[in-house]
């Protein structure tokens, strides 16, 4: 069954800042993400935008491609939005360089668009 126009709207914002987040952490380590602030933040904010994303893709999308954590991802994102007091820059450094590349793989893989 072909996506309809809006989920396939929101995957290809999912899958652009997945890229971005990737394309963004790609010359840096650990060590240089935690000394630069305004990379950090910008990498909040596009995980943040992948969390509206998801949050926006229909029940039935949701229901047909449950082997993707949505659930996780948009959690993660109502954190961002609502808990920037807690936010661990470790936690966000695995997330940009670990969970996102193998969530943009997945989605590729999947043919989604």
């Amino acid at each position: 069954m072909p996506l309809n126009t809006r989920d396939k709207s929101y995957v290809y914002d999912i899958i652009t800042y997945c890229e971005e987040i990737i394309d963004i952490t790609g010359n840096e380590n650990h060590q240089s993400f935690l000394k630069n602030r305004i990379k950090r933040l910008a990498i909040e904010r596009l995980i943040e935008i992948v969390g509206e994303a998801a949050n926006h893709l229909s029940k039935e999308f949701l229901e047909k491609n449950e082997d993707i954590p949505w659930a996780k991802i948009i959690g993660l994102r109502n954190k961002l939005a609502h808990d920037y007091g807690e936010i661990l820059t470790d936690r966000i450094w695995l997330i940009a360089t670990k969970s996102i590349p193998e969530l943009l793989v997945h989605i590729k893989s999947k043919n989604l668009l």
